[in-house]
């Protein structure tokens, strides 16, 4: 657990960087970051003096919640997401202490959405159906229920899911002893 404190401690030095203003915010909070018009464009690199921030609001727009320049993507925002993953620990356990640390150090350092790693309890998969059997596991293809985490929906303080997301599963064999090394791998 350490490893999983440091990373998140990182990510809160990184917040504690330059910010804007609630008084920025306000002003810019409705401009199309993608779309500016001139005059918008001239106001941004007036109230935005910090070349970072500014940067990333011009590729990547705000965050809705932290009311900073998204650093990540445009609908991910890294320190406020990181912190959301981090409050949820707590709800789940794969029953292996190495795998729990690899999925939460995963979820603490996502930059983007394709880069979370969730665990997953069998009955949120449906179709199952066996693949192949190798020298490591057996591989099922199903259909995971509920699906990835496509963003976060703020009205409703949770994640967007992409519902029916067909995957692939890997069943390893002798998983109970699993190590970092193997997990990195």
């Amino acid at each position: 657990m350490d490893k999983i404190k440091h990373v998140f401690e990182q990510i809160k030095n990184f917040s504690h960087h330059q910010k804007l203003s609630d008084d920025i915010f306000e002003q810019i909070k409705d401009f199309k970051y993608w779309y500016l018009t001139k005059e918008q464009e001239l106001l941004i690199d007036k109230l935005i003096t910090d070349k970072e921030l500014k940067e990333h609001y011009k590729k990547n727009g705000l965050c809705k919640n932290c009311k900073q320049p998204n650093n990540t993507s445009y609908s991910y925002c890294q320190p406020c997401n990181s912190k959301r993953f981090q409050q949820n620990f707590k709800n789940w356990t794969s029953g292996n202490h190495e795998v729990d640390e690899f999925i939460q150090k995963a979820q603490l350092e996502a930059n983007h959405m394709d880069q979370i790693v969730e665990w997953i309890e069998y009955d949120k998969f449906e179709d199952v159906e066996y693949l192949a059997k190798g020298g490591f596991g057996t591989t099922f293809k199903a259909v995971w229920k509920d699906g990835c985490i496509d963003n976060w929906y703020y009205h409703y303080n949770q994640w967007k899911r992409i519902s029916k997301t067909k995957v692939a599963l890997k069943c390893l064999h002798n998983s109970q002893d699993i190590t970092t090394d193997f997990l990195k791998e």
